[in-house]
């Protein structure tokens, strides 16, 4: 295992004890779903490439990267597109232009004059329109979140901007953009391939001249200054200076980035698999801290109309990779007692207060209600209790809340959840794993569990669990319905009844 990096001071002063952060950084947190965790990335990526430092932050000499990034809040944006009740209504009960341009500009409230926007769009029903279409195609509409904490599709740079609290204008409340994004980056940035995949990200992701990103300028008062009153932070905390999903992701990037495709289409595959690396971290070390050598696996059922031995295989193995993190905490908080200085503080003349500490010190603990009393077992369970209860409300649940949104699991009333990927899902697996156009069936197989460690068929499942946890015919019509969804999804073509291929239409055999 790496060397652990040192953790800035204000972030251990910051939490009551430091153990969730100590193992996989600081910090994950369950409000932030993927696509939160992607568009905090693209923000500081932003903050960071105009200052010419995108996934470049110089050598670091053993030290954790420190600097200050710069987000800005684009409120009168916001406004317009997700605080902007009237539009619909005047459109609907006016019926010239310029009555509607009057009543809505009355009813309309907002620190900047918007008269600029009758000038540029004419018509009103154009304004409407554009309003409109963003509103649709906004990052998760279906979710009740306050006008502030909702996010236009990143279609350029213009369309990136802080989360923001009920007053606008104050601190960020970091329940949405949580820090999660910060590893994300951290992660790129430790890669080995920053420089050609900032490259790659400001010439097909975050491009001034595409049409949406033009729009939502025409949208900002003349003169707007976006870098005015933004949202500063200093970077978070990641352990471990190298790992190999760092580089893994830095790999799924290239190949996603490589595609023939415009930015707009890759925003998707690129969230979608970049939570799946980080579930894949998060389940490793969780293993590395309870000992366990074994590489983690996800058991996917491919959706069957009957339920099937392999429902129950991927229900179960989906339960112990949710609670492995928890295992983690608890083996984490354990290795105190493997420390010469707990042996210490037991032979010590007062030794609840000599454990109480020790204790204090090693994980800086801050209880809650005070120093714990009691004699040393008593402390070091009220720590555990307290370390583990943390956990629970917020990490413990970032593999459940994010598996699902990424279309890794589905959950259904009175079956529980298990792993099953959905269309998506698939459709970004198969862009990214077959390399030259096409790639036989089996070896995509194989290929799926080398990068993601996803179990499909029967050659799989005898590698993750060294040998058949269920009856092999399970497994071959396993691989057999996942066939027949590929082949629906027009990503499989079968040429004889022994060669099938997978098939990467964004990708040329060149």
């Amino acid at each position: 295992m790496n060397k652990r990096l040192e953790a800035p001071a204000k972030y251990r002063n910051d939490v009551n004890v430091w153990v969730d952060e100590a193992i996989w950084g600081h910090r994950l947190y369950n409000d932030q779903t993927p696509w939160l965790v992607f568009l905090e990335f693209l923000a500081i990526f932003q903050s960071r490439y105009a200052e010419g430092k995108a996934l470049h932050e110089g050598e670091r000499d053993g030290a954790h990267e420190s600097f200050t990034y710069y987000i800005p809040r684009l409120i009168p944006l916001r406004q317009l597109v997700f605080n902007n009740p009237h539009i619909r209504y005047v459109e609907d009960n006016h019926q010239s232009d310029q009555e509607r341009w009057r009543t809505w500009l009355k009813a309309f409230s907002s620190d900047e004059d918007l008269g600029y926007l009758q000038e540029r769009f004419g018509s009103f029903a154009r304004l409407g329109r554009v309003v409109e279409f963003f509103q649709t195609s906004a990052i998760e509409p279906h979710r009740q979140r306050r006008w502030s904490s909702r996010f236009l599709f990143p279609y350029g740079p213009n369309c990136l901007y802080a989360d923001l609290p009920a007053n606008i204008n104050g601190s960020p409340d970091r329940r949405f953009f949580a820090r999660s994004g910060e590893l994300l980056y951290l992660m790129l940035n430790r890669s080995g391939k920053g420089v050609e995949i900032a490259k790659m990200i400001s010439e097909k992701l975050l491009r001034q001249d595409e049409t949406w990103n033009r729009v939502v300028c025409a949208l900002l008062p003349k003169g707007y200054r976006v870098d005015s009153n933004p949202v500063s932070s200093t970077i978070g905390y990641l352990p471990f200076a190298e790992r190999p999903e760092y580089e893994e992701l830095a790999e799924t990037w290239t190949q996603l980035l490589d595609l023939d495709l415009t930015g707009e289409v890759l925003l998707d595959p690129l969230m979608r698999l970049s939570a799946l690396h980080m579930l894949l971290y998060i389940l490793r070390r969780a293993n590395e801290e309870v000992g366990d050598s074994s590489e983690p696996k996800f058991v996917l059922e491919i959706a069957s109309p009957r339920r099937t031995t392999l429902f129950e295989l991927s229900k179960e193995n989906f339960g112990a990779n949710r609670m492995l993190s928890t295992r983690a905490v608890r083996a984490y908080i354990e290795s105190a007692k493997e420390d010469e200085r707990w042996r210490a503080a037991l032979q010590a003349r007062a030794p609840s207060e000599a454990v109480r500490e020790y204790l204090e010190e090693r994980y800086e603990w801050q209880p809650d209600d005070g120093p714990p009393s009691g004699d040393p077992e008593t402390i070091f369970e009220t720590l555990r209790g307290y370390a583990e209860k943390r956990h629970q409300q917020h990490v413990a649940k970032v593999h459940m809340e994010w598996a699902r949104q990424i279309g890794l699991a589905v959950s259904r009333r009175g079956a529980g959840t298990w792993y099953s990927p959905d269309d998506s899902l698939l459709k970004a697996l198969v862009m990214c794993t077959v390399d030259e156009g096409r790639e036989e069936y089996h070896r995509f197989l194989a290929k799926l569990y080398d990068r993601f460690r996803l179990v499909i068929g029967a050659s799989e499942a005898e590698r993750a669990f060294g040998a058949l946890p269920t009856d092999q015919n399970a497994f071959m019509q396993n691989t057999q319905r996942l066939e027949q969804r590929l082949r629906t999804l027009g990503l499989l073509r079968r040429l004889s009844d022994d060669c099938a291929y997978v098939e990467n239409p964004f990708r040329s055999n060149a």
